[in-house]
This record gives structure tokens, C-alpha cells and sequence, in this order.
């Protein structure tokens, strides 16, 4: 197996961590939040990143209303240079720190193999 080539790309941060309120139906606020996850909805999802809730349907099933809704919004930016190779960081903003060139908020560089 050939050994992998190491390569830098962008990230938006709501991929990193973004949160928000959803009201439920009886009128709770729940928090959705996308970022890291535990060990236990690591091994759920079968992913390092992903969706969070703070009702009780979250926590017995691994999703609920409250995500799905959020999902559906496109709230959350999500730009991933590895995915879209075609848009780059927007340095206009600010010369010494890049931003996303979606929705303007900062980027991450990480590195990927390939």
C-alpha cells in the first residue's frame, strides 16, 4: 500500500464548532450543536465530527426533530475546501487572517491525507 501524501487545506470553524437554540414543540429550548464529539456518539455516528442535541430523543436515539430542522436551514456554513477544491480562503477581509469564502467567518488550515 503506497504511503499517503500529506497536503494542507482550509475549514470553515462551524465545521470545527457551531451551536444554536431550537425551540421544541412543548416550547423547551433545546441547544444543536455541531463539533466534536463524545466517545459514545463517536462510536454512534461512526465519525469524529457531528450533530448534537440536548433533548431526550437525541440522547435515546442519536437524533432527533431538532437536528434534522437545523440540517434543513443551512444555518451552518460547513465549507470545506477539500470538498468545494474550486473556492479558496477570502484574504480581502483581513491580510493577516483568512475567512470563509462562503459565509465570512474565520478558517481553519488542517491537514489532509491524500
Amino acid at each position: 500500500m503506497p504511503d499517503l501524501t500529506i497536503m494542507g487545506a482550509w475549514t470553515c470553524t462551524t465545521n470545527l464548532d457551531w451551536s444554536t437554540t431550537v425551540s421544541g414543540s412543548k416550547g423547551t429550548d433545546y441547544a444543536v450543536r455541531f463539533g466534536r464529539l463524545n466517545n459514545r456518539n463517536r462510536d454512534i455516528q461512526g465519525c469524529q465530527y457531528g450533530w448534537t442535541c440536548t433533548c431526550k430523543g437525541f440522547a435515546f436515539r442519536g437524533t432527533c426533530s431538532h437536528v434534522t430542522k437545523v440540517e434543513a436551514s443551512k444555518d451552518r456554513c460547513g465549507w470545506n475546501a477539500c470538498l468545494e477544491p474550486t473556492l479558496e480562503p477570502d484574504w480581502s477581509k483581513n491580510k493577516n487572517e483568512p475567512c470563509c469564502p462562503e459565509c465570512g467567518v474565520e478558517v481553519r488550515a488542517f491537514d489532509v491525507g491524500v
